[in-house]
């Protein structure tokens, strides 16, 4: 992924439309977000430091700072020693924090309005941060970093893109090697070894295959189980590129599907169709997601309908009924509606779409009709 300096400007844009005069980021894709840096580890301490009217300082170790590639990073990078502390475990080190702060005060902002990341900072680092800068104020800018992500710029889009071309070779191999006799877990094992061997990312990469009644529960792992003969099968791919996820799902039968199978697919596909027809900027998500399943028979359950995606899986705003956004050009979704049937099974269908100027564009290639 590409830094941009329209991306920074609007930073700034939205700093100063809420009086805030410097930001604290901490959590790990919002600084990649804003800098560029995809930190190698989740667990490493990382932040991101931005003043209205400067460019982002990149808060790293030294060590970090050593393996860093600079020509990745649109940000001036600040390092600070590795002094291990018992009492901030699992915590950012103290140390990151005292060169953040020292960032702040360097570039005249101490005494102004401080946006930091509420729910990714403990009460011990918000404790430091309120005695080191007691002449400042602060706020919450989780949400104003939510909305600038919500719609990508080109090269985000590309990112996504090339994650879903390679999520899209995971379901190929799926289609092949998924038949009756293997376990979910050998089938999920050959279709991530696909995935990582075509440039997926091992962090963001997971492939799922459920078979039976074993897809009804969100997130669930593959098991030992073998696939049957005649049953459902879910596919449940996702995979990320330069920090960017994809998804991508298809629902498959092992055998010969029976009215009740086939109604619970035909369910989900037309929804999923519905989807594509109708996303075009401006429309209220509620309204799309009420449209999508109106012809919908309540007993078949269901989740929701979509989310956003980008640097992370899952991302607001959400596709259901009680969404109070509307959806805006640029923004991409993962639309995936999931229909189960604790006496038939699950059907899912995921793919991702691009919000156009005058509707939305498919990113994915592969046929929903897999049944």
């Amino acid at each position: 992924m590409q830094f941009t300096p329209q991306r920074l400007e609007k930073v700034h844009r939205s700093m100063r439309a809420e009086e805030i005069d410097a930001i604290i980021v901490t959590r790990k894709p919002d600084v990649q977000y804003l800098t560029g840096y995809q930190p190698p580890q989740r667990d490493l301490p990382v932040a991101c430091v931005v003043v209205d009217g400067h460019q982002p300082h990149l808060i790293v170790s030294e060590t970090q700072r050593k393996a860093l590639s600079l020509d990745l990073v649109m940000a001036k990078v600040v390092t600070f020693p590795e002094i291990g502390s018992p009492e901030w475990f699992l915590a950012h080190s103290p140390q990151m924090w005292n060169c953040a702060i020292g960032e702040i005060r360097d570039l005249g902002a101490e005494s102004g309005m401080v946006g930091f990341q509420q729910d990714w900072v403990s009460v011990l680092e918000f404790d430091v941060l309120k005695k080191s800068l007691p002449k400042a104020g602060f706020c919450d800018f989780s949400k104003n970093l939510w909305r600038l992500r919500q719609t990508k710029d080109p090269s985000e889009i590309e990112s996504i893109k090339a994650a879903t071309k390679i999520a899209e070779i995971g379901l190929r191999t799926a289609l092949e090697i998924v038949v009756p006799g293997k376990t979910e877990e050998e089938a999920s094992v050959e279709i991530e070894a696909a995935i990582r061997g075509s440039g997926g990312q091992q962090e963001g990469i997971r492939a799922a295959v459920l078979s039976g009644r074993h897809g009804s529960f969100p997130f669930v792992e593959p098991s030992a189980e073998r696939i049957g003969n005649d049953e459902l099968a879910l596919i449940d791919i996702t995979v990320s590129h330069d920090g960017y996820f994809a998804e991508i799902s298809r629902t498959l039968h092992t055998g010969s599907p029976d009215a009740n199978e086939k109604s619970l697919f035909d369910s989900v596909l037309k929804v999923s169709l519905n989807l594509e027809k109708l996303m075009a900027p401006h429309l209220r998500i509620s309204k799309l997601a009420a449209k999508c399943v109106e012809e919908i028979l309540s007993t078949k359950k269901r989740r929701v309908l979509g989310s956003s995606i980008g640097l992370d899986l899952r991302e607001p705003p959400q596709i259901q009924s009680n969404s109070t956004y509307s959806l805006r050009e640029g923004m991409v979704f993962s639309a995936h509606p999931t229909f189960y049937d604790e006496e038939v099974g699950t059907a899912k269908i995921a793919d991702m779409l691009l919000i156009t100027e005058n509707g939305c564009s498919r990113l994915t290639d592969m046929t929903r009709e897999t049944l």
